[in-house]
């Protein structure tokens, strides 16, 4: 049956007790054989057994009771052996100071209550029973060696001293099984409190949330680990002030000056982290104050993400009103103006009507597809000519000069739409960053684990300040630009399965790599690569 933990310390404080015990009886029988010998000295006493035996003898069992302490043995046998070698070592000077007429008579009593101290019933009544043997033991053998046999006058005096131990040990056994009661209380409140501590100190050391107690002068009287990792906060960190970890603004102070109110909430911004922190007054002496930190970063991380769900839902209603609202009446707007051109030859009016026209029409198609869902219809294509689909689609004249390069080998089972989108914004960026011919190249490349494609410009870059950024929707620098170009960008590739970042180490200009891992490419004939299998993306 296993040991519990209560017990094995209810044993070690009762093995020190036993030391204790045995190291005050051995000064206490140091003490009484210095007197003995004073006493035989100075009365002229030649006592029948010399000094230096009885010495030998109670050496001898002072470290067999050592011995016994060393092994462990159970506490009332040890208790039983040392009043044991109590009572042979009174015995011993009893016989040599007199028997009967000895002045150490009293100690067998004293004994008794010694022993009734230790809150032992049966041990105090063996104790009664080896004190009235050892007195009988004693005189009778004192007695005898000195051709002195006891007469009829000593056996009231025997009777008399015989009873007097006995009531001794009946009195000082009441007295232990009371002792005895209120120790085995003693014990289970001292269980019971050292279970509640226990489980207070894991309750503590368990937390999420920190807990720091502080005294009157918010000084850090003790802290879990939670607060220390909140905070920063080490062994040594105890008893300093908890202004050299946490700002505390003014009116927590304030609070903490007043007796008006018992708890102070507040939340505060500390080391890029959001806490929530609960002051609590305690009103005791030792410790003022208990503060609870709770690290709220994550909940609000997610109400900003909320935050801007909520308001990109409410821009796909309003790019949805906007589309119907707006491109009828346009298509409208654009055949009037075509039939006012006919009739007038000044065109001036025209193209800025239908340069106006257009951007309106380039403002509702970014709306429409940032704002409708996305679901990938995976087929099998040919990047070339998606690629320059695109390119003819935007630079109809080609006034641009856009230079491709892509393997006329280069088939990939992708959404066509999707992979048209990101690249008719991307380069739709390039050309408004690079207004020259020849300064906009398009490249794709494929590769065993997947495939890459890169758009850049020779602009003026963009600044570092925005580059984080950049796909976040409404993010522009330019007047007529919307800010959801890249934004659609970036959520078509993350529909898809796709990345798009920005290369840092071109010197010049910008350019946008949009890649996919672990996609196997295909030729014209729709033949897979290495393994055979086709590798749909997304």
């Amino acid at each position: 049956m296993p040991v519990s933990d209560d017990s094995v310390i209810f044993e070690s404080y009762e093995q020190k007790r036993l030391k204790h015990l045995l190291i005050a009886r051995v000064v206490g029988a140091f003490i009484l054989l210095i007197l003995f010998s004073w006493f035989t000295h100075q009365e002229g006493i030649t006592p029948p057994l010399s000094i230096w035996h009885i010495m030998l003898i109670w050496v001898v069992l002072t470290l067999i009771q050592w011995f016994l302490i060393r092994k462990s043995y159970p506490v009332s046998h040890q208790l039983l052996i040392q009043f044991t070698a109590d009572f042979i070592l009174l015995g011993l000077l009893i016989y040599a100071s007199g028997g009967i007429e000895s002045p150490l008579v009293f100690l067998l009593g004293v004994i008794i209550i010694i022993a009734g101290a230790q809150a032992r019933v049966l041990l105090v009544l063996s104790s009664a029973v080896l004190a009235s043997a050892t007195y009988l033991i004693s005189i009778y053998t004192c007695a005898q060696a000195q051709d002195q046999p006891l007469g009829s006058e000593h056996t009231l005096n025997i009777l008399l001293q015989v009873s007097l131990f006995f009531l001794a040990g009946g009195i000082m056994a009441l007295i232990a099984q009371r002792h005895a009661s209120l120790q085995q209380k003693q014990h289970i409140t001292t269980k019971q409190h050292q279970q509640l501590r226990n489980l207070y100190s894991r309750v503590l050391q368990s937390m999420q949330e920190g807990v720091l107690i502080l005294d009157n002068r918010l000084y850090i009287q003790d802290f879990n680990p939670a607060a220390g990792h909140i905070l920063g906060l080490e062994t040594e960190s105890r008893h300093q002030s908890l202004a050299s970890y946490l700002h505390i603004p003014q009116p927590m102070l304030q609070f903490t000056q007043q007796d008006q109110q018992d708890i102070y909430k507040t939340e505060l911004h500390h080391q890029e982290q959001y806490l929530l922190i609960t002051l609590t007054r305690l009103r005791d002496k030792h410790t003022a104050w208990l503060m609870t930190i709770v690290n709220i970063s994550e909940t609000r991380e997610l109400e900003q993400k909320l935050a801007k769900q909520d308001k990109l839902a409410s821009l796909g209603q309003m790019a949805s009103m906007l589309a119907h609202e707006i491109r009828n009446p346009m298509q409208s707007i654009a055949q009037a103006v075509e039939l006012m051109g006919l009739q007038q030859e000044n065109k001036a009016l025209e193209h800025i009507a239908t340069a106006e026209i257009s951007r309106l029409n380039r403002l509702v198609s970014d709306m429409l597809d940032y704002a409708s869902p996305l679901q990938p219809h995976i087929r099998h294509v040919s990047i070339p000519e998606l690629i320059n689909t695109s390119v003819s689609h935007i630079d109809i004249e080609n006034k641009h000069a856009i230079q491709v390069h892509c393997s006329a080998a280069a088939h990939l089972n992708i959404d066509p739409d999707h992979f048209r989108l990101v690249v008719d914004n991307l380069l739709r960026n390039a050309i408004q960053a690079s207004p020259d011919p020849a300064t906009i190249s398009i490249s794709f490349q494929c590769h065993n684990s997947g495939w890459e494609l890169r758009v850049q410009d020779k602009g003026s870059g963009i600044h570092h300040e925005i580059r984080h950024q950049l796909f976040e929707p409404f993010q522009t620098t330019r007047k007529r630009g919307t800010g959801l170009g890249l934004a659609t960008v970036w959520q078509v590739c993350q529909v898809n399965g796709w990345e798009v970042t920005l290369d840092k180490h071109i010197q010049q200009g910008t350019c946008f790599v949009v890649s996919c891992s672990h996609t196997m490419r295909t030729n014209q004939h729709g033949d897979t690569g290495q393994d055979g299998k086709h590798i749909t993306t997304g």
